[in-house]
C-alpha cells in the first residue's frame, strides 16, 4: 500500500528471524539492522576540518494509545525539528510555528511540512471536528433551547442568550465563523451531551486516521490531554472541505446572527485570508496561551485544492499559511514528502494491525486442547513442532516487547466517503 501504509514488518525485523532459527533448532545469533531513522542528514561532503550546524531531528513514534503501529502518511512525517520537503523543491519560506504542513488536498501529496506529527494544543481548529462529529445528529432547521451554562462559557462567545431559541444552522454559523464557544457548547448539547459530543469527535477523528488527537471538549480551550497535529488537523480540514454545510460556512464572510427581541447583529468570519488570498475557501482559526496561534485553511486556484495547517505560531498564522500557500503555488510538480490517507485506507491499516495482533497473540495449542484435556491425554500428543514454534513465540514476545509497545487494538472537491 506504499509508504503511508507501510506494515509493522521493521518493527518486527527481529522476531521473525528469531522464531524461525528456534524452530529449525538453530542456534545461531540473529542480530537486527538499524535502519537509518528518517529525517537523518547524509553523509557530509564538506571539507575536513569545515563546521557545519545543522538541526537535529527527533523521530517519533506513534502515540501509545494509536491503534496502528505505524505513522500516519510515511515514515517520513515522523521527524521533527526539521523542515521536511524535496531536495530539489524551492527553497522553504521562514515559517514561525512550532509545527505546520502545507498538502495538496486533491491528491493527497503532502508538500512540505514542520513537525506533522508533533502533538500541541489545537485551541479553537478543534471545532471543525465538532462540526464534523455533529452532522449526522442534528439536521441544521433543528432549534434548540439555549441554556445559561450554554451562554456562560468561558473564552470567545458569539452571543448566545439562555432561554432563546436557535436553529443549528444559526448555531453553527457562530462555531464557524464567530469561534463561539457558546455555540459549541450549545451544539454539542444539541447533539446528545458533551461526553457524547466528545466521544463522536474522538471516534471520527480515528476513522480518519488522525491518531494523534485527543478531544477533552467541544470548543478547544486548553484542557489537560486535549491535542491534536498539524497532519491530523490536514484531514479534518479536508474532511470538512468535503461536507457541503461546514464548506458554505467557512466560506462565508458575515452572517446576520439572531440578538433578542427579534434583532440581528453581524458577526465576521475570523480567518483573514477570506476576501484578500484570491481563492481562499476559509476553514479555521484559533488561539489560546497555550497553543498560540492556530489555523486550518485551504486554498482553490488553477484546478489546485492546497490546504494549510499551522500549530503554535508567535503571529498571525493566516500570514505563515499565506506563505506556505504562495510557496506550493509557485512549485507545481514538488515531490511529496508523505500523503494525506484516505478512511478507507485507514480501515485497513486498523484491520492489519488487528489481524497481525491476532496472528502474533494466537496459543499454538489452543488446535491441541482436546488432547491435553482428554482422559489419557499428554503432551506427548502434541507435536515437537509445536512446542518449538510456542517457544519461539514467547522468545519473540520478549523481545518484540522491547523493542515497541503493544498497542491496544483498537462538497465534490474532495470525497473520502
Amino acid at each position: 500500500m506504499g509508504s503511508a501504509l507501510r506494515s509493522r514488518r521493521s518493527h518486527r525485523a527481529w522476531i521473525v528471524p528469531v522464531a524461525a532459527l528456534l524452530v529449525l533448532g538453530s542456534g545461531a545469533l540473529v542480530q537486527a539492522h538499524a535502519e537509518t531513522p528518517a529525517g537523518t542528514e547524509p553523509p557530509s561532503t564538506e571539507a575536513p576540518g569545515t563546521v557545519v550546524a545543522t538541526p537535529s531531528p527527533t523521530v517519533l513514534e506513534p502515540p501509545a494509545d494509536s491503534p496502528v503501529d505505524e505513522i500516519v502518511g510515511g515514515s517520513e512525517l515522523a521527524a521533527t525539528g526539521v523542515p521536511l520537503v524535496s531536495p530539489s523543491a524551492p527553497p522553504l519560506p521562514v515559517i514561525d510555528a512550532r509545527a505546520w504542513l502545507v498538502a495538496d488536498a486533491g491528491t493527497g501529496d503532502v508538500l512540505a511540512a514542520y513537525s506533522p506529527h508533533e502533538r500541541r494544543p489545537p485551541a479553537s481548529t478543534i471545532k471543525l471536528l465538532t462540526a464534523l462529529a455533529t452532522d449526522a445528529a442534528l439536521d441544521p432547521d433543528e432549534t434548540y433551547v439555549a441554556t445559561e451554562e450554554d451562554a456562560s462559557v468561558e473564552g470567545s462567545r458569539v452571543g448566545i442568550v439562555a432561554t432563546q431559541t436557535y436553529t443549528v444552522d444559526q448555531l453553527l454559523h457562530g462555531l464557524i465563523l464567530a469561534s463561539g464557544n457558546d455555540a459549541a457548547h450549545a451544539i454539542a448539547e444539541a447533539a446528545g451531551g458533551q461526553d457524547v459530543t466528545v466521544d463522536r469527535m474522538n471516534d471520527e477523528a480515528r476513522r480518519l486516521g488522525a491518531f494523534d488527537t485527543k478531544a477533552v471538549t467541544p470548543h478547544g480551550l486548553d484542557s489537560p490531554g486535549q491535542l491534536s497535529s498539524a497532519y491530523d488537523l490536514a484531514l479534518i480540514g479536508r474532511e470538512a472541505l468535503d461536507d457541503e454545510t461546514i464548506a458554505r460556512l467557512a466560506a462565508t464572510p458575515v452572517y446576520d446572527f439572531p440578538g433578542t427581541d427579534g434583532a440581528t447583529f453581524q458577526i465576521q468570519n475570523q480567518n483573514r485570508l477570506l476576501g484578500s488570498y484570491e481563492g481562499a475557501i476559509g476553514l479555521k482559526t484559533g488561539f489560546t496561551t497555550l497553543a498560540g496561534h492556530t489555523f486550518v485553511g485551504a486554498v482553490e486556484r488553477d484546478g489546485r485544492l492546497l490546504i494549510a495547517t499551522i500549530l503554535g505560531a508567535e503571529g498571525r498564522a493566516e500570514d505563515a499559511a499565506a506563505a506556505l500557500f504562495d510557496w506550493a503555488f509557485a512549485a507545481p510538480g514538488t515531490e511529496p514528502v508523505g500523503r494525506l490517507v484516505a478512511p478507507d485506507e485507514v480501515e485497513a491499516m486498523v484491520t492489519d494491525a488487528s489481524d497481525e495482533g491476532d496472528i502474533l497473540g494466537r496459543n499454538p495449542l489452543e488446535d491441541y486442547g482436546d488432547a491435553l484435556s482428554s482422559p489419557g491425554g499428554s503432551s506427548a500428543d502434541v507435536p515437537p513442532v509445536v512446542w518449538l514454534s510456542l517457544g519461539a513465540a514467547a522468545l519473540a514476545g520478549g523481545l518484540g516487547f522491547a523493542l515497541r509497545r503493544r498497542r491496544p487494538k483498537s462538497s465534490g472537491r474532495y470525497s473520502s466517503r
